[in-house]
């Protein structure tokens, strides 16, 4: 996590992701809270974690985070796919698994949806 100023911006595997503000201050509070944990317990972990897990020197899991999200209104998956249809839509294949992080099959599975989607709404276009 980046903090300088009025800007808060996450670093995700050398991305900089730059957050709305109501986002950033919520980040604050997390990252306030995770700290003060991990000052309880600092030789577990060499750095904090922004979301720790039972034990301070690991992250929470990731379905448990999930699960949190969910309970309150957050559709983790069909984000993503949203996401990932519209990247699949513009990308070529190759590009889409390096981005996502998926095997070549699946981005190309995702470029077929893309494509007959896209194609489907033109010819009902042509239709009316």
């Amino acid at each position: 996590m980046i903090i300088g100023g009025d800007v808060v911006e996450l670093s995700i595997d050398g991305h900089i992701l730059r957050l709305p503000p109501r986002v950033d201050q919520l980040l604050l509070e997390q990252w306030k809270i995770s700290a003060e944990r991990w000052t309880v317990n600092q030789t577990a972990s060499t750095t904090p974690w922004l979301f720790p897990g039972q034990e301070p020197a690991r992250p929470i899991w990731s379905e448990y985070l999930g699960l949190l999200l969910r309970r309150h209104g957050f559709e983790g998956l069909a984000s993503r796919n949203s996401a990932r249809l519209a990247l699949a839509s513009d990308l070529p294949t190759s590009v889409l698994a390096d981005l996502t992080g998926t095997s070549i099959s699946n981005a190309t599975r995702w470029t077929g949806y893309a494509r007959r989607d896209w194609l489907d709404y033109i010819a009902s276009r042509t239709q009316i």
